[in-house]
């Protein structure tokens, strides 16, 4: 297959578009190691961009792919959306080094987005990753993925198989001796001792393989189980796994709990998994890994790190409910905790010197305690947001030179430490990886006090398609009022 020509650049992806039209019901995933370089040289040395390439090279996954629907790869290399079938499309999202790469497929009223990433999730062993999101019409060609691709995996991809039936085929579907722990969902089936699965139960299981950790064991003579049997755990906090002997069918209800569990899991991980590629380098160590230094840090800064932490808390896993009280919130998230809100590495993890200093202080005679400055920026991303959804679309389109000086927020200033507040478009935009896609960085908020030399800023991304926190940085205090 010739080299990949993408059709257009990665960030000219129209994410705002695809999140709001595209309603996914099922997500796969596939992984697959890295060939060792021809020449013996190690992973991680590179001699040209070539090498690079060849590295990270999606072109094996595109070939079965194409074999599979009929396709000619030529013109899935070439760039032009082309097939070769009436009707379908296939257009690609990428730059020279070919991954990541997003696609946009279209089979007839079949609606799939495909992304390809390298990880290296596996410590120093380069790994491909292909996650793919399917709406409702594409669920059959989502399955005949889940057989055509059983090559791809980290283990022993057909430790297992059994005969399924695809487009009207009798096929072979093979499951993995190993399931890497990549879904909340965690399935193993039992084969025969020649690894043999029934047809009845394989039929099943290409409507749960790559949608979650799905692993396959033979048995023996000894073994206390019998043949076929499914055992299941939907989520990491189940106790014990429901277990469905051979003549017990997976009820589809179950079947679309998974599937639909796995579209917000496909997100999640190639949301990391970019962020990963595109954030700051951290190097060989991981960032949590600073929480292991954490005694050699001012208590002030170990402090505002935890504060930090808190706040993330509070936007991914507390979700705000109808009857929400203020206890219930004690870091004051409410609209970054209603929409999908998606958190950056470099907002997750910001350097020293930006937290540095934003401690609480104390004013006046009294020793009246101020609020601390990251305290003090998400509310102004909270009322920024509010701001921007009462903006109307022309003022969005021409903001004031100078931002908005967030009117909801007027008397804090009353407070200690007389803090001020400022929303502004981002003089140099950028893009972070909201869901799984890449979105323009183009709003700013700002929080100072008056005794703060620079303000704590936070750039975003706020729409209808959710809202995605990039980074936290220091800057200027503006000097003029907006």
């Amino acid at each position: 297959m010739q080299p990949i020509i993408p059709s257009l650049p990665f960030f000219a992806f129209p994410s705002e578009k695809v999140l709001a039209e595209f309603r996914p019901v099922r997500g796969l995933l596939f992984e697959t190691p890295v060939d060792t370089p021809a020449d013996g040289r190690p992973f991680w040395e590179f001699r040209s961009l070539k090498d690079l390439i060849d590295l990270y090279d999606p072109r094996p996954f595109i070939e079965a792919i194409a074999k599979e629907m009929g396709y000619d790869p030529a013109l899935l290399a070439a760039g032009e959306g082309e097939t070769g079938v009436p009707g379908h499309s296939w257009t690609s999202y990428g730059d020279e080094t070919q991954v990541p790469m997003i696609v946009r497929w279209q089979a007839g009223d079949a609606q799939m987005l495909l992304t390809f990433v390298g990880t290296h999730e596996r410590g120093a062993l380069p790994d491909l990753r292909l996650t793919v999101l399917g709406d409702q019409a594409a669920r059959p060609i989502l399955r005949r993925l889940v057989v055509a691709l059983t090559p791809f995996h980290l283990s022993r991809p057909s430790h297992c198989h059994g005969e399924v039936i695809t487009d009207g085929q009798s096929r072979r579907l093979g499951l993995p001796e190993i399931a890497f722990s990549r879904f909340k969902a965690l399935g193993c089936v039992w084969a025969t001792a020649d690894g043999l699965i029934n047809p009845e139960r394989a039929e099943e299981m290409a409507e749960i393989a790559r949608s979650c950790n799905l692993s396959a064991g033979r048995i023996d003579a000894e073994a206390p189980i019998t043949e076929d049997t499914l055992q299941l755990l939907l989520h990491p906090g189940q106790a014990q796994a429901i277990t469905y002997r051979r003549d017990q069918r997976l009820a589809p209800e179950l079947i679309e709990y998974i599937q639909r569990q796995s579209v917000e899991e496909v997100r999640r991980m190639t949301t990391e998994d970019l962020g990963r590629h595109f954030g700051p380098s951290c190097g060989l160590l991981h960032p949590n890994l600073q929480l292991r230094v954490i005694e050699g840090q001012p208590a002030a800064l170990v402090a505002q790190r935890l504060h930090l932490a808190g706040i993330i808390h509070e936007i991914e896993h507390c979700p705000v409910s109808s009857k929400v009280l203020s206890i219930n919130r004690p870091f004051g998230t409410y609209r970054l905790a209603l929409g999908p809100t998606s958190i950056g590495p470099a907002f997750r993890h910001p350097e020293s010197d930006v937290l540095q200093g934003t401690e609480h202080r104390t004013y006046g005679r009294e020793g009246a305690t101020g609020q601390d400055l990251v305290s003090l920026a998400i509310m102004a991303l909270e009322f920024g947001m509010k701001h921007l959804e009462e903006t109307s679309p022309a003022e969005a389109q021409n903001p004031p030179k100078h931002g908005w000086a967030l009117k909801h927020l007027a008397e804090q200033r009353l407070n200690p430490g007389s803090p001020r507040f400022r929303l502004m478009p981002l003089a140099q935009p950028t893009y972070g990886i909201h869901r799984g896609l890449p979105v323009r960085i183009d709003k700013t908020v700002m929080a100072w006090r008056a005794d703060d030399e620079l303000a704590l800023a936070i750039d975003f991304h706020h729409s209808a398609a959710g809202t995605h926190l990039a980074q936290m940085r220091r800057c200027p205090i503006p000097a003029k009022k907006a």
